[in-house]
């Protein structure tokens, strides 16, 4: 059961993080050399069939990492004591728990409210095209150079998760 459990948390993580390096790495800078226009509708459409997808992957994430907790018999009171963070094994949980939750709070940021005022803006500009002003424009630039460093923050966090997880596998 244990490994079970271990087997689902890794892949929806992989999932994440590799749809994650995939629109970052990949996608971002291939579709810079698309028109404003077609590179907000790309990333509109990865948004629409990935944010489900990216957010299911993190509800199973949540799920079988407190099961992987249960199945390795750390009880989960120890998470609210001082004393279990001064274990190798609670340190390194400690950052892993960090990090995961900064990267929930910027993937909640990001999806919800940054996509949604770039869409909203977008859809202003493609409306009144030509006549969009200066400033309607200035505001979608800012909102994609806000999601991308933001997706980017995501990643630094993603690799700090990653090496906690491997100080936890080291801890015992």
């Amino acid at each position: 059961m244990r490994q079970f459990v271990l087997f689902v948390h890794l892949f929806a993580a992989v999932f994440w993080l590799g749809e994650m390096l995939m629109v970052g790495l990949v996608l971002g800078p291939v579709s810079r050399k698309m028109a404003a226009g077609e590179r907000a509708a790309l990333f509109r459409a990865i948004g629409r069939s990935s944010l489900p997808l990216a957010w299911g992957a993190i509800g199973v994430l949540l799920v079988t990492g407190v099961l992987n907790l249960v199945l390795m018999g750390v009880p989960l009171g120890n998470l609210f004591s001082g004393a279990f963070y001064a274990t190798p094994f609670g340190i390194w949980l400690g950052v892993k728990l960090l990090a995961v939750l900064a990267m929930l709070l910027v993937s909640a940021y990001h999806d919800f409210v940054v996509g949604r005022r770039a869409n909203a803006v977008r859809q202003e500009i493609t409306r009144l095209k030509d006549a969009a002003p200066e400033s309607t424009r200035q505001a979608a630039e800012h909102y994609r150079k806000l999601a991308m460093r933001l997706g980017m923050l995501n990643m630094v966090l993603a690799i700090v998760v990653l090496f906690a997880a491997a100080g936890l596998v080291a801890a015992g």
